[in-house]
C-alpha cells in the first residue's frame, strides 16, 4: 500500500489487484454462506437480520439497513418475509410513534441458533486439517 496526497490530505491507496482479491473472497463467501442457509430455507440477507436483532433487540429499520448494508426496499422485504414467518416483530416506539422497532421473537433466535450452528459447521469443513 502506498499514500497518496490529496487535497491537503494523506489517503491510503489500495493496490487494486488486493481490492479485487478481496472482493472476490466476499463474493466466494456469500455464496457458500448462501448454499448452506438455502438448505435451511433462509437467505443471507435474512440471516444478517436476524444476526443485527440478536445483536441490537428493537434496532429501528435505519439501524439495520446500516448493520446488514442492505437497500432500503430489500430490507424492508426481508423483514417483512421474517415477520410472516414470526421470526421476528415490529413494535412502536414508545416515545416516538413514527418510529418502528424491530425484535427477534423466541421462535427466531431458536433459527439463528441453528443457522449460526450450520455456518459453523460448514465453515470448519472448509478448514484445511491438521494432521
Amino acid at each position: 500500500m502506498r499514500t497518496a496526497p490529496r487535497a491537503g490530505r494523506t489517503t491510503t491507496v489500495v493496490p487494486a489487484g488486493a481490492l479485487r482479491d478481496t472482493v472476490l473472497a466476499g463474493r466466494r463467501a456469500a455464496r457458500r454462506a448462501a448454499d448452506v442457509l438455502a438448505h435451511a430455507g433462509c437467505t443471507v440477507d435474512e440471516w444478517l437480520v436476524l444476526d443485527a436483532l440478536a445483536r441490537r433487540p428493537g434496532a429501528t429499520m435505519s439501524e439495520l439497513r446500516a448493520a446488514t448494508v442492505t437497500d432500503k426496499a430489500t430490507l424492508g422485504r426481508r423483514v417483512d418475509a421474517l415477520v410472516t414467518r414470526a421470526l421476528a416483530f415490529r413494535e412502536v416506539d414508545t416515545f416516538d410513534r413514527r418510529v418502528i422497532r424491530v425484535h427477534l421473537s423466541s421462535r427466531g433466535r431458536d433459527v439463528l441458533s441453528d443457522l449460526d450452528a450450520r455456518l459453523a459447521e460448514a465453515e470448519q469443513g472448509d478448514q484445511p486439517r491438521d494432521q
